[in-house]
């Protein structure tokens, strides 16, 4: 249960790394495959609805600031939230693999009073696509970064922290290849 509730808030600090820690825990025999994803699952869903949550709350005050009044021309913001209510599942869904997108999205959609329900139902669909995928890939590949590491640099837990930082590094540069759409960049893919 100590594993758990670790990996649970792990996540909130870093969400990867939590996720390549629990794929080397499930690969050495000492978390189960099915408790290693829901921790992480339960502190990624809870710390994506804490940001919707700050921009629910806090989104308010930030619109009485008077530079962020002049940004907001007449009337964008209520065209900002049709289309995030007409996109709520491409956009949250989409954004676990996009990086760089989750936290201004999820702060946004709190400020532009996206229903919880709807905000909570596409957030929990991504962790559960994404999560899996980076755990279950290291548990696949885990050891294979660790031998190449060893000899080099011992066996503590310093190349393990490097070969966790070396995957997430791997994953991340993946990821971005295969989202990248051809001749569009990253901004009109979440904008349009």
């Amino acid at each position: 249960m100590l594993i758990f509730i670790s990996l649970a808030f792990g996540t909130l600090l870093s969400e990867d790394l939590t996720c390549i820690a629990a794929g080397l825990l499930i690969q050495r025999g000492q978390l189960g495959v099915a408790s290693g994803i829901l921790a992480c699952i339960v502190g990624i869903f809870v710390g994506d609805f804490g940001l919707w949550g700050v921009g629910r709350v806090f989104g308010g005050a930030a619109l009485a600031w008077p530079w962020v009044a002049r940004q907001l021309q007449r009337g964008r913001f209520e065209e900002m939230q049709l289309w995030l209510k007409q996109h709520a599942a491409g956009a949250i869904v989409g954004s676990r693999f996009l990086p760089g997108t989750r936290l201004p999205l999820y702060v946004i959609a709190g400020l532009l009073k996206l229903p919880g329900r709807v905000f909570a139902l596409w957030a929990l669909l991504g962790a559960t696509l994404w999560t899996p995928t980076i755990i279950l890939l290291t548990v696949s590949l885990g050891d294979a970064f660790i031998s190449r590491l060893a000899p080099i640099v011992g066996l503590g837990w310093i190349p393990r922290l490097l070969v966790a930082g070396g995957i997430l590094m791997l994953l991340r540069l993946a990821r971005d290849l295969a989202m990248r759409p051809r001749g569009l960049s990253t901004m009109s893919v979440v904008c349009d």
